[in-house]
């Protein structure tokens, strides 16, 4: 987007180009997933933010803003990823040093999410749905 360039001059000035990768738009973005150590997502608002469940499936720990929905359902009010309100960079930094200095423990809370999965499940909750309107006809 606009902020392509001041992002790549960030990157530059803080010698990181050989730990950020800027890449444009994914058709399919799970390959790439696949092959991180975690997930973050720093942003401001999300409806249901299907890149987390996505993130989830392919069993990558997760670090989520907090924003208004969705983060903290899916992440189990923190007890399956690390929260940090929106905009804290700092929290951010410390959860993200916390992860690669305690592997183990992130591993269990990605457990956790993963057997919280189950109730974003499409075909499960469409049965149920159809289960309820059943009820009135």
């Amino acid at each position: 987007g606009i902020l392509k360039n001041k992002l790549k001059k960030k990157i530059f000035e803080f010698n990181l180009s050989k730990n950020v990768k800027i890449l444009n738009f994914q058709k399919n973005p799970f390959p790439i997933i696949k092959q991180s150590n975690l997930f973050i997502l720093s942003s401001k608002y999300e409806g249901l933010p299907n890149v987390l469940l996505e993130s989830l499936v392919l069993k990558k720990f997760i670090i989520s803003s907090n924003c208004r929905t969705g983060p903290r359902e899916i992440l189990q009010n923190g007890k399956g990823g690390f929260l940090f309100e929106v905009g804290d960079h700092k929290k951010l930094a410390k959860q993200i040093i916390f992860y690669y200095r305690n592997k183990r423990k992130c591993n269990q809370m990605l457990l956790s999410s993963l057997n919280g999965l189950s109730r974003f499940d499409y075909n499960k909750n469409l049965n149920e749905y159809y289960l309820l309107i059943k009820k009135f006809i």
